[in-house]
């Protein structure tokens, strides 16, 4: 096989390349099968419907490995986040029932806090902290619960528990692809 040692010491480096830096880069890019999204979307407390519509949702997604899945995630559910912390800013400012307007306010507080973690949860996706990762996605998966549970104290309008609803199950979503799927 090897004639001398130069040729073997060749072949040998061809064989690392080969095994190790290919196979290591083929296994991060690849895009994620629908197998994968099945498992993601059938996972225990995530909403299977919401899941398959938004991962099926757009041909970008299909195209995506498992870090560009989650950054995709991860922005959508920021944006959705910044978008409701406004509509409760609103509310407090148009609200006239103190008691509304005091849910509100804790609301426009726990999504702010919100912000930061995703702040932090791009950060740490970038430097592929994933465990750290998980406890930014963590973060804002509580932040929508706890807005939910100070709404629960009385009658607001549905769509808000509507869209509180999707920020988690986007929160859950992520929190599978980091354990199932980065951390391995």
């Amino acid at each position: 096989m090897c004639l001398n040692v130069k040729s073997c010491f060749l072949f040998a480096n061809i064989v690392f390349f080969l095994v190790f830096v290919v196979s290591a880069s083929a296994r991060f890019s690849t895009e994620v099968t629908k197998s994968e999204i099945n498992s993601i979307c059938t996972h225990t407390d995530v909403d299977a419907s919401l899941c398959f519509e938004f991962l099926n949702s757009s041909p970008q997604i299909a195209a995506l490995d498992f870090y560009g899945l989650t950054k995709y995630l991860i922005t959508y559910e920021s944006r959705k986040f910044s978008d409701m912390l406004k509509q409760f800013q609103s509310l407090v400012n148009s609200t006239t029932d103190p008691s509304a307007k005091g849910s509100y306010h804790v609301c426009v507080g726990t999504f702010d806090k919100g912000t930061g973690c995703f702040d932090d949860a791009f950060r740490h996706l970038a430097s592929k902290d994933y465990i750290t990762l998980e406890w930014s996605v963590e973060c804002t998966f509580d932040m929508a619960a706890g807005c939910e549970d100070e709404l629960s104290t009385f009658k607001p309008n549905p769509q808000l528990f509507k869209d509180i609803s999707i920020v988690k199950n986007l929160s859950i979503m992520g929190l599978v692809i980091v354990k199932l799927f980065l951390k391995k």
